[in-house]
């Protein structure tokens, strides 16, 4: 013991190391517990909006969500919203907010194989819902053409798909749960709180925090896939005899500089076969019903970064896939379930000087030729690294407060490989401000979900709905708690759009 009025002696060096190490572990362990990490870095998938964020809640649990609202409304913070990161414009960062990372709130709470309906937790992921619903021999009805995607980040952007006979999700939602800004929970949908259910699908976690949703299934049947060549010019043809009426359609087209750049395109058709029940009663079934899983991966990683700097590469895809993956005349059967599981793993970049972004852009289709011809021109003259081309006919909606198709278009679907630098980046939003005065002088709109390269005119002019929403936002988010880069940049001042 050491006597009174002198100084303990130093703790030996080794054991105050020892007790620092011991100090940061049980930290970190309180963190896990509490689901709570303070001041990190948050980022998409595209990597080019990077933010320190105050604090990142890893929600499990409804109360951490109300919890989080409490303490930004005491402290005057923001609140950000983060699924699986694949919204690409800020919508899912803000400088020193509370990050809500909604991945882990992911349990189905209700499913009615009779009713056709599922009820999940706005962190389940499609792939999830469909792990649920195929032994029920049950589909969706509206997905993104993967399934890796949360649904509360779905809803968010209002995704749309490949099934031609659906416009946006919000067709296929019957009620969503919501956290509003007052810390109270509310159902919302097309009968109740109607205002709240049509500006939060498509709202970018800018009104409300999406708990839970209730979608509307189908039926999981057989279908039969054709692939059929088309020159561009005849595509909208093509759509208006029958094709944008198949359970599920896209359309493809050529990436390699030359003379099939947007010219050369596939349509790839899936047609009723027969439904899974039915089949069972046979004989045998004609396709595997279990969910098939991606395959093949680095094989296809390795090609396809082939075609990311090269244009002989880009050929040599192109060659491969009409060659062996959706070759003219060839049919084949699959699932629907199977049919909605793309492979995506393969496309994983992470590129130290580039990234890869999307774009889309939805053209009614009379003005689809005209809209390409001018798109070709942007890529050559700006020599912009297109990585693919995909097309989607979207039923016209006009639910969505930010409705981007509000009557019948062509989706074009653009995945680009930008570089990383400051000068790649404005060479960016040089082309793509081309792109979407075209997209306008072509009666069309661009996708809000990627990049902020638009700028404020030209958003307030395709969506002339902002000012509608914003005072929706002031209705029922007065003190601006929910807020991201997104909201900030082009909606926040409605006077100056």
């Amino acid at each position: 013991m050491p006597q009174a009025g002198l100084k303990p002696l130093n703790q030996p060096k080794n054991k105050t190391i020892m007790s620092n190490i011991f100090a940061k572990i049980w930290l970190l362990h309180l963190l896990v517990l509490t689901g709570t990490c303070h001041a990190t870095s948050w980022n998409d998938i595209s990597r080019l909006n990077q933010e320190d964020v105050g604090q990142v809640i890893s929600v499990t649990a409804e109360t951490q969500v109300i919890q989080a609202i409490r303490d930004a409304t005491a402290n005057k913070q923001k609140i950000a919203i983060s699924g699986t990161k694949h919204s690409q414009g800020g919508h899912i960062v803000y400088p020193g907010a509370i990050l809500l990372d909604m991945t882990p709130f992911n349990r189905i709470v209700d499913f009615s194989p009779k009713n056709k309906t599922i009820r999940v937790q706005s962190g389940a992921t499609w792939a999830d819902i469909q792990t649920a619903i195929n032994p029920h021999n049950l589909s969706i009805k509206v997905m993104q053409s993967s399934n890796i995607f949360t649904v509360g980040g779905s809803l968010s952007a209002n995704a749309h798909g490949r099934d031609p006979n659906y416009g946006p999700i919000i067709e296929t939602v019957n009620e969503l749960k919501l956290a509003l800004a007052s810390g109270k929970t509310v159902n919302a949908s097309k009968t109740e709180n109607s205002d709240l259910f049509y500006a939060v699908i498509g709202g970018y976690g800018s009104i409300a925090i999406i708990l839970e949703a209730e979608i509307a299934l189908t039926d999981n049947l057989i279908f039969s896939k054709s692939v059929v060549a088309v020159d561009y010019r005849d595509y909208p043809t093509l759509l208006s005899n029958g094709h944008k009426m198949n359970p599920l359609h896209f359309g493809r087209c050529a990436i390699a500089k030359g003379g099939t750049l947007l010219r050369e395109c596939f349509s790839i058709d899936y047609t009723a076969h027969s439904p899974i029940d039915q089949a069972e009663q046979g004989a045998t079934l004609p396709v595997p019903l279990d969910l098939q899983n991606e395959k093949n991966i680095s094989l296809n990683a390795f090609f396809f970064n082939r075609s990311r700097h090269s244009n002989t590469g880009k050929k040599l895809r192109w060659y491969l896939q009409k060659t062996f993956i959706d070759r003219p005349e060839k049919t084949t059967l699959i699932t629907r379930n199977n049919a909605m599981r793309p492979p995506i793993k393969f496309l994983e970049y992470h590129g130290k000087k580039d990234t890869d972004i999307l774009q889309e852009y939805f053209i009614p289709h009379h003005h689809f030729v005209g809209f390409v011809d001018k798109l070709r021109t942007v890529v050559e003259t700006h020599d912009v690294n297109l990585l693919s081309v995909t097309l989607r006919h979207v039923k016209g909606n006009n639910d969505a407060v930010l409705s981007y198709a509000p009557n019948d278009a062509i989706a074009v679907v653009l995945y680009i490989n930008i570089g990383l630098d400051t000068a790649e980046i404005e060479k960016a939003k040089t082309w793509t401000r081309e792109l979407v005065d075209i997209t306008h002088e072509h009666k069309g709109r661009y996708y809000l979900a990627y990049q902020r390269f638009p700028s404020i005119i030209q958003f307030s002019t395709i969506y002339p709905n902002v000012k509608k929403f914003h005072k929706i936002k002031q209705l029922h988010d007065k003190n601006y708690i929910f807020y991201n880069r997104f909201y900030e940049a082009y909606i926040a001042q409605p006077d100056k759009n």
